[in-house]
């Protein structure tokens, strides 16, 4: 039986940047952007402590975070427009007017703050509640961007749920902008903190002659999605995502400083043993992404997460790598708004992350295909969703976020966030952000069946431990 949660609308209202500071603007699409038009909105929350009653949370944070959300989306101002598309008459664009805002609910509810705040399984369905809705272009041609729900917890604290349309900003522009709210929150409304750090929207930067890789990418996405759509009767979803199981439980493994480095030295070790070394050791560049994704994808697929079809070969892992700092020709600002991430694919035999050394190949295969963006990081880019798509039967792990986002740094004035999640994630999907303890730690968050997670659990204690011996 679902999960029956308390939750109550106080308010629904509309936020607008400041009357008549903007006038009619228009952002096309790029070959970046269009790769996630039928994508799933992606929800984060983050929770706060505020231990207070609840006329100090409506007279006070209500008004403070709707007058520095005011003056942030100033700046940011296509966050509050709409993501317009007739095909096939029309090229897909993002278009604000005077008059356009962001969908901004504020709620309360009785669910129990702390255990919503804690790493445990918890019912991912606790919350469902806490994040607003977007539309989707299945829905409408005219689809907003952004929408906002602050949600009370009495005497306990408050969450704020983010819902954003991919199409828009990839993650580290979406923290651009939740930063710089945060910040003039804050500051009482004083968003010239902000100035120096002005979102960048000029798409000439993105160098793609005559639109070649927008074409073929918004063509090969509209083929996939027409597929998947025509298939919603077996049970299909027009996603990229492995599909879930009704009922999840949601979950936090924070590894610390130390276990990354033990695991680094661990790999390091048992590679040297390895006589058939795919990759020469002094190449093998370990990051904490890497032997974090590792070890996570070895126990996903022990725990029988991700399909084992008949006469599977493959395993498969997606990650996502930023292009800012590796564009040069022309630069791209670190302040450009919009999408701008490569994909990158580790490939390794199902029977290799089966054995004793799973954790090592998977590191390997991860740390090699991460070197090979620098050599290129848009090489095969008019392949991307094609790629993806041909590795769908056999099912792949899929890894969002990056610590660099600083998520547990989003201090609106009542302090640091005491959680943050990032919602919405099927089965075969991690995050992995900057955790709350500080100190190199990271966070990985996953969304499983319960017995999936019990199993995911059992392996991933257990690698952790073996790293230490």
């Amino acid at each position: 039986m679902a999960a029956i949660h308390s939750i109550k609308v106080l308010e629904k209202c509309q936020v607008s940047p400041p009357a008549a500071s903007m006038e009619k603007k228009s952002l096309q699409l790029t070959f970046f952007d269009v790769m996630y038009l039928y994508y799933r909105c992606p929800s984060r929350i983050f929770f706060y402590e505020f231990p207070h009653p609840i006329t100090l949370f409506m007279e006070s944070i209500i008004p403070n975070l709707k007058n520095s959300l005011s003056l942030t989306l100033q700046h940011f101002y296509f966050l509050a427009g709409n993501l317009m598309w007739v095909p096939p008459t029309t090229e897909p664009e993002i278009r604000f007017v005077s008059g356009d805002s962001v969908s901004f609910t504020i709620a309360e509810s009785t669910d129990n703050f702390s255990d919503l705040c804690g790493d445990h399984p918890r019912d991912e369905s606790q919350f469902d509640p806490l994040i607003p809705q977007l539309p989707s272009l299945f829905d409408s041609n005219v689809v907003p961007l952004l929408a906002l729900q602050v949600t009370f917890f009495p005497n306990s604290g408050f969450s704020i749920g983010i819902t954003s349309s991919h199409v828009v900003s990839d993650g580290r522009s979406l923290c651009h902008f939740i930063r710089s709210w945060a910040t003039a929150c804050r500051l009482g409304g004083d968003s010239s903190a902000c100035s120096e750090l002005l979102p960048f929207y000029e798409r000439t930067v993105i160098d793609d002659p005559e639109g070649y890789l927008k074409t073929i990418l918004l063509k090969e996405m509209e083929n996939y999605t027409s597929k998947m759509t025509s298939n919603i009767s077996d049970d299909s979803q027009p996603s990229f995502e492995v599909p879930t199981e009704s009922i999840v439980v949601r979950a936090t493994f924070v590894v610390s400083r130390v276990k990354i480095d033990q695991l680094k030295q661990w790999i390091l070790a048992r590679h040297g043993k390895n006589e058939n070394q795919i990759v020469p050791l002094s190449s093998l560049r370990l990051s904490a992404f890497v032997v974090t994704c590792a070890i996570t994808w070895v126990c996903l697929i022990k725990a029988g997460v991700i399909v084992d079809s008949p006469g599977k070969e493959m395993e498969h892992f997606l990650f996502s790598v930023d292009c800012r700092d590796r564009l040069r020709n022309p630069p791209v600002p670190a302040t450009y708004f919009g999408n701008c991430v490569a994909l990158g694919f580790a490939d390794a035999k199902k029977t290799d992350l089966e054995g004793d050394n799973a954790i090592v190949v998977a590191a390997k295969m991860i740390a090699d295909a991460v070197k090979r963006m620098e050599y290129g990081v848009l090489r095969d880019a008019e392949r991307w969703i094609s790629d993806l798509s041909s590795r769908l039967p056999e099912g792949f792990v899929t890894v969002t976020g990056s610590p660099k986002f600083g998520v547990y740094e989003m201090d609106f004035g009542w302090g640091k966030p005491k959680k943050f999640e990032m919602l919405r994630m099927g089965e075969g999907q991690i995050s992995l952000f900057d955790s709350r303890d500080g100190e190199g730690a990271v966070e990985v968050g996953l969304a499983l069946p319960k017995a999936k997670m019990e199993a995911f659990t059992t392996f991933f204690a257990d690698y952790l431990k073996l790293c230490n011996s």
